[in-house]
C-alpha cells in the first residue's frame, strides 16, 4: 500500500471513530427564531424511553457558554407538578440562556443562564408533558413514581447514547418541587445501574440539587399551614381548624375522603377565599391579573392542589406562542402535532394516589451512606413548599451538624442561610419564591456553583 492510500485509510478510520464518539448531529439546533447569536451548540429531539409502546421523552440541551465546555459537567434539570414542563418552565422562565420577549415572538439573553457553569439537559418527564409523548394510548391513564424513575434511567442511557463523549463528564441531577421524588429517585436507579457494570460503563454520577422540593406529606402539608399562620395569611381561628381536623399524612386534593368536612371547608376558605388574591408561588410578589392562560385554574382549591400547580401565574403567557410557533417546533425538531402546554392534566390527574404523598425520607436515608452530593435549597417566601415544610422533615432525619445555621454572602448582601450536615447541604435563597432561579437568578447561580464545585456558600468576613 502506498502513503497516500495509507494516509486515506487512516483518515477514513479516524472519521468513523470520531463520528461514533460525536453528538447526534440529526437533533442539532441551528438557531430558534428570533435567537440572538451564541457561541455554544445546542441540541433537542427526542430519546425513546419504552421502543414497545412508542415512548419518547423530549430534550433540550445547551452546551455549557465556554471553551471548557467539554469537559464541564452536565446537568439534567427537572420540572415538578408532577406534569410540568422542563423545556417551557426551566428553561425559558428560570435557568436556561434565553427567555421569550413580551410577545413570544423572539428570545432574549439571559445573563445568569446556568449553561455558563455545566452543559445543561432539559428533560421533559413523563411521558405527556411538554413535547414527550407516547404511542400507546393505555400509558395516558397510569403515571408512578417507578414507571417515571425507569423511564428517567432509560432516558439518560439513550441520552449517552445521543452523546457518548459527555459520558466522562460529572453528572448532576437539578430540579424543583415533586423533582423532590423525580431526583433522588432517579439517583436510586443510576446507583443501581452503576453496580452491574464494569468501570468504563458506569455513569459518572456525582450528587443533586434539588429546590423546594415536595418530600414528606405531613411535613410538607403541616409546614405548610404553619407558614401560613406564621405570615400572617390565615387567622388564628382558620388555623386552629386546620390543626384540630386535618390529618396532615394526606395531601386533599388526592383522597377527600381520608379528611372530615371541617377540615376540607377550612382548607378551601383559606386558599379560595382568603389567600386567592396572592401569588402563592411567591407570596410578597405580584399576583396575575387576568390570570394567565396556563391551563390550571386561576386559583388552587386545597392545601395538595397548591402542590400540584407548577409555576408563577402569569409567566407562562410569553411561552405559549413562542413553543407552538411551528417554526420554533420545527427547529427543536418537536412533533408538530403536540400543542404545548405548561403542565400537563393528564399526568397530574393519573399520578397514582400512593406516591402523591410516598415519604421520600427512607430513600434519603439510603441515599446520604453512598457518597453523594446532595444539596436541598429553598425559597424563603414560597407558599406551595414553604422552608417550614423542608426544615420539618430535614430535622426527621437527625443528621449530624457539620456547620451550624450561617447567613450566606452574596454581592455583600444576605442571599440566604445554610446549615450542612454530613453528606448534605441546606441552603435558603433569600426573597425568593418556588422558582428559585426565576425569582432570584444571581443567588440561584451561584448556589449552583458552589454545588458543583462541592463548596460550602461563602461567609461573611467580619472584622473586630
Amino acid at each position: 500500500m502506498d502513503l497516500w492510500k495509507w494516509f486515506g485509510l487512516v483518515c477514513v478510520l479516524a472519521s468513523i471513530r470520531n463520528g461514533l464518539q460525536a453528538a447526534d448531529v440529526s437533533d442539532l439546533v441551528e438557531s430558534l427564531p428570533g435567537q440572538p447569536p451564541v457561541k455554544f451548540k445546542q441540541y433537542a429531539g427526542y430519546v425513546t424511553v419504552s421502543k414497545s409502546h412508542g415512548r419518547a421523552f423530549f430534550y433540550w440541551f445547551v452546551e455549557a457558554d465556554s471553551k471548557k465546555a467539554s469537559s464541564l459537567p452536565v446537568a439534567f434539570w427537572f420540572n415538578g407538578g408532577p406534569g410540568c414542563s422542563s423545556v417551557g418552565v426551566g428553561a425559558l422562565l428560570e435557568l436556561g440562556p434565553f427567555f421569550p420577549n413580551y410577545n413570544g415572538t423572539g428570545l432574549i439573553r439571559n445573563k445568569h443562564s446556568w449553561n455558563k457553569l455545566a452543559n445543561i439537559v432539559f428533560v421533559e418527564s413523563p411521558a405527556s408533558v411538554g413535547f414527550s409523548y407516547s404511542n400507546t394510548s393505555s400509558d395516558y391513564s397510569y403515571f408512578s413514581d417507578d414507571l417515571t424513575a425507569k423511564d428517567n434511567l432509560a432516558f439518560t442511557l439513550g441520552w449517552y447514547e445521543k452523546f457518548p463523549e459527555y459520558k466522562k463528564n460529572e453528572l448532576y441531577l437539578t430540579g424543583e418541587s415533586f423533582a423532590g421524588h423525580y431526583l433522588p429517585e432517579l439517583a436510586q436507579q443510576i446507583l443501581n445501574y452503576n453496580e452491574l457494570q464494569a468501570s468504563s460503563n458506569k455513569i459518572n454520577f456525582k450528587g443533586f440539587a434539588v429546590g423546594n422540593p415536595a418530600t414528606d406529606a405531613y411535613s410538607d402539608n403541616l409546614g405548610a399551614t404553619d407558614f401560613y399562620h406564621s405570615h400572617s395569611l390565615i387567622s388564628d381561628e382558620t388555623y386552629k381548624k386546620l390543626k384540630d381536623n386535618c390529618d396532615f399524612a394526606y395531601d386533599l386534593p388526592v383522597d377527600y375522603s381520608l379528611h372530615n368536612a371541617t377540615c376540607l371547608n377550612t382548607s378551601n376558605y383559606a386558599l379560595d377565599v382568603v389567600m386567592r388574591e396572592i401569588n402563592i408561588y411567591n407570596i410578597y410578589g405580584p399576583s396575575c391579573n387576568p390570570p394567565a392562560k396556563s391551563g390550571r385554574p386561576a386559583f388552587v382549591q386545597s392545601l395538595g392542589m397548591v402542590r400540584l400547580a407548577g409555576v408563577n401565574p402569569c409567566a407562562p403567557d410569553n411561552v405559549y406562542p413562542f413553543l407552538n410557533s411551528p417554526q420554533v417546533k420545527a427547529a427543536l425538531h418537536a412533533r408538530a402535532d403536540i400543542n404545548w402546554t405548561e403542565c400537563s392534566r393528564v399526568v397530574g390527574a393519573n399520578y397514582t394516589i400512593p406516591d402523591y404523598t410516598r415519604s421520600m425520607l427512607p430513600l434519603y436515608r439510603e441515599l446520604l451512606t453512598k457518597g453523594i452530593r446532595i444539596w436541598v435549597y429553598s425559597g424563603d417566601t414560597d407558599g406551595v413548599v414553604p422552608t417550614t415544610s423542608t426544615r420539618y422533615w430535614l430535622a426527621k432525619l437527625n443528621l449530624s451538624i457539620e456547620t451550624v445555621w450561617y447567613p450566606w454572602n452574596h454581592s455583600s448582601q444576605v442571599g440566604g442561610w445554610s446549615q450542612t450536615y454530613t453528606n448534605l447541604t441546606f441552603a435558603t435563597v433569600r426573597d425568593a419564591g418556588h422558582e428559585v432561579p426565576q425569582y432570584q437568578p444571581g443567588r440561584a447561580l451561584k448556589l449552583f456553583k458552589h454545588f458543583l464545585k462541592g463548596q460550602s456558600l461563602p461567609t461573611f468576613n467580619y472584622t473586630k
